[in-house]
């Protein structure tokens, strides 16, 4: 029998709902009914997040967040709810995701709020989107081949019906890149009201909607976007600025506990079972020379770069991504950016942990 979980910031997990050997863990927050197959763990702060995932969206479309969606968590829910080769979907049931799809599927939760499930909008902007909106917290920045060389481009999958086996693999990005590109342009309020228009939720005239905010249509926006010719796109907020860290001079301290049972943890994910702490960042106004010392009976150290002034002066390796074992203490090259700060733990154990950090 799993504990209860406690209070937890602005939302209660109501409680371990069918926790006995014979049926599935399953967990109730404010805004998800959430069971979990494959025998899989989630950590307070991925529960959080999910919630909070909820709340986000529904604040971008300006709607108020849906009553209590169905999650179904585990590959084999994927595999018996979605069918196929799909890594998540979302139903009228409710959602079926793993750790990597459960973002992107909130997104079209939300969506099915504001119409029937299966059938908002179009593919190119409910999949783009998805793919924008789940970018809430750091991913690597994404690549796109020159927009120019797409067969499949915006307007061709603007066209497609929808329904299972239209919309492959590779249009995915190219659907993230085109919505990035469009609040880019037009900015968040011509977007939000395009995708909250009922000709277009309702699909029947969705180009005329597209061309009652844009002021042109899908094909001359896809010419603009092609013209644009942008090949990378990144859809992240990474640093929290309630997580900011600050120096002391020129020195900083940063000691915390990672703990699957804490909200400010997520996970577990990957083949080891990583639960990794909510990522916190420093920022460093000029290029220095910086001790590092992580102090840990184990677990794992990032510094990721975010926001770089890069002046092309430096070297490589003042912009590499840096990694620590516990323990371990290194001088490291960092060039003036912000830095995301990541620590890595073990579901099912504690890491207290001391980083220090030395302006040399």
């Amino acid at each position: 029998m799993s504990p209860p979980r406690r209070w937890i910031g602005h939302w209660a997990v109501l409680g371990c709902v069918a926790c006995g050997d014979a049926e599935r863990p399953r967990y109730v927050t404010e805004h998800l009914d959430v069971e979990l197959y494959d025998g899989e763990v989630l950590c307070d702060g991925s529960l959080e997040i999910m919630d909070a995932q909820v709340e986000r969206v529904s604040a971008f479309l300006g709607i108020d967040p849906p009553p209590q969606i169905s999650v179904f968590y585990g590959h084999s829910a994927v595999k018996d709810g979605c069918g196929g080769t799909w890594g998540g979907c979302a139903r009228a049931s409710g959602v079926y995701a793993t750790s990597a799809s459960i973002f992107h599927e909130l997104v079209h939760a939300v969506r099915h709020s504001q119409g029937k499930p299966g059938s908002v909008g179009s593919w190119l902007f409910e999949e783009g989107l998805a793919e924008v909106l789940s970018g809430f917290r750091w991913h690597l920045q994404s690549e796109l081949a020159l927009p120019s060389t797409l067969e499949r481009g915006p307007a061709m999958l603007a066209a497609l019906p929808r329904g299972e086996g239209k919309f492959v693999p590779e249009d995915y990005p190219t659907a993230g890149h085109f919505m990035s590109w469009l609040r880019t342009t037009y900015g968040d309020a011509a977007l939000v009201a395009f995708l909250n228009d009922p000709r277009y939720l309702g699909g029947d005239a969705y180009e005329e909607a597209f061309a009652a905010h844009f002021g042109l249509s899908i094909a001359e926006a896809d010419s603009a976007w092609r013209s644009a010719a942008a090949t990378e796109y990144l859809w992240s907020e990474p640093c929290d600025p309630a997580r900011a860290l600050p120096w002391t001079g020129s020195t900083l301290e940063f000691s915390d506990t990672v703990d699957c049972e804490a909200p400010h943890t997520t996970g577990p994910a990957g083949e080891i079972d990583a639960v990794t702490l909510r990522s916190h960042c420093f920022t460093l106004a000029q290029p220095k020379m910086v001790r590092a010392e992580f102090e840990a009976g184990g677990g794992r150290l990032r510094l990721m770069p975010v926001d770089c002034v890069d002046t092309g002066e430096l070297a490589p390796e003042y912009y590499d991504y840096k990694r620590l074992k516990g323990g371990e203490t290194q001088e490291l090259p960092l060039a003036a950016c912000t830095w995301e700060v990541q620590v890595d733990g073990i579901a099912g154990l504690t890491l207290d942990f001391m980083l220090r950090l030395t302006q040399l």
